[in-house]
Order: structure tokens, then C-alpha cells, then sequence
């Protein structure tokens, strides 16, 4: 379970950063300067790199609070949202190199790319994981039962020493009415004060 958190977590703090770095350029004419480069975000060149860390991030909740076939759905899911990445981070690359500007760095762009490529691996691998071992993740609040689920399981020959231990009297009717009950415990009291005659 916390290696594939780690691998989704990883993963997403990838993704967000190759979305901060330059991937790519335009040349823009302008009136007073004439032909300029500028540079354009992971984010803005491939907008799906947020959303794709977003769901990597949202996988760590729905693998903790969900079992069985559904999880194994998630892993699916995560898996192919993996892959996305990989192909996001490659996708556009050769074009990079084409139009890349004389004198401009190149090797903030392939850091880029390369990163976002790197980011879906272990996305990929936490969905594999999920798959194979959806049954032997623990599931958060698998353990978990109401109150009155807690109750009938448990001994009945137990249950007066749980109530002592929770403040109630277990030997009280908890239907009856508390002003009868007041009335008849006055009333012993009240006898055992008599002197004996």
C-alpha cells in the first residue's frame, strides 16, 4: 500500500513540475523589436499534465477507500493515465528539435519532456501494482463497524462489564421511567432510616 502511494505521489510531484518548465518556443514579429522567442510551459503546450497529476493524487484516496473489483478499476485507470504521460512527454519532441533557436538553451526543453516521461513510469507501475495486489491492500475503515454491529457480536455475559466501563448502570431499564425509578429508591432509603422497632 505505501509503495504505491509513493509511486502516485511521485508521481504527481513530477508532472507538476515538468508543467513549470519552458517546452517549447514561438517566434513572435513584433512592431519595435521585430522577431523575439518566447517561451511556452509544460502547462501550456500540454495542458493535460495538470489534470493527469490531479488524478494521480485523486487514485491515493479511491485505493484507500474502495476494494475488490472497484480498485482493481482504479489500477486500470491509473495505469492508463501512466501511459499518458509517457506519450505526453514524447509527443511533440521531435518538433522541438526542428525549430529549436540558434543560441537558445535546448536542454530546458528536453528536460521538460523528459521529466513529464519520467513522471508516468511510476504511475504505470503503481497501476500494475494495484491490479495484482487489489485484495491484499488493507482498505481504510475496513475495520470499522457501528455501535450497535459492535453489540451483537460481542458476549452478552461481557456486555454488563462494557456498560460499567462506559459510566451506565447495565442493571437499570434503560424503557422505564427515570421518575418511578427516583420515587422507589427515595422510598427504600427512606425505610432503611426508620429505627428498628
Amino acid at each position: 500500500m505505501w509503495t504505491v502511494i509513493l509511486l502516485l505521489v511521485l508521481g504527481a510531484v513530477l508532472l507538476w513540475l515538468a508543467s513549470r518548465l519552458t517546452w517549447a518556443w514561438s517566434r513572435q514579429l513584433t512592431p519595435l523589436r521585430g522577431t523575439i522567442v518566447v517561451t511556452q510551459r509544460g502547462s501550456e503546450v500540454a495542458p493535460a499534465l495538470i489534470p493527469l497529476a490531479f488524478l494521480a493524487l485523486a487514485a491515493v484516496a479511491a485505493i484507500l477507500a474502495i476494494g475488490g473489483w472497484g480498485r482493481r478499476l482504479v489500477g486500470v485507470l491509473v495505469g492508463i493515465a501512466g501511459l499518458a504521460a509517457v506519450w505526453v512527454g514524447i509527443d511533440g519532441l521531435p518538433g522541438v528539435f526542428a525549430t529549436h533557436p540558434v543560441g537558445y538553451p535546448l536542454s530546458q526543453v528536453v528536460t521538460g519532456h523528459a521529466l513529464a516521461i519520467v513522471a508516468g513510469l511510476p504511475i504505470v507501475l503503481a497501476g500494475l501494482l494495484i491490479v495484482r495486489n487489489a485484495n491484499g491492500m488493507p482498505r481504510l475503515g475496513g475495520n470499522y463497524q457501528t455501535p450497535s454491529a459492535t453489540r451483537r457480536r460481542t458476549n452478552p455475559d461481557t456486555e454488563l462489564w462494557e456498560a460499567l466501563s462506559e459510566g451506565s448502570d447495565p442493571t437499570v431499564d434503560p424503557t422505564a421511567d427515570p421518575t418511578t425509578t427516583n420515587l422507589t429508591t427515595t422510598s427504600t432509603q427512606l425505610d432503611d432510616t426508620r429505627p428498628n422497632q
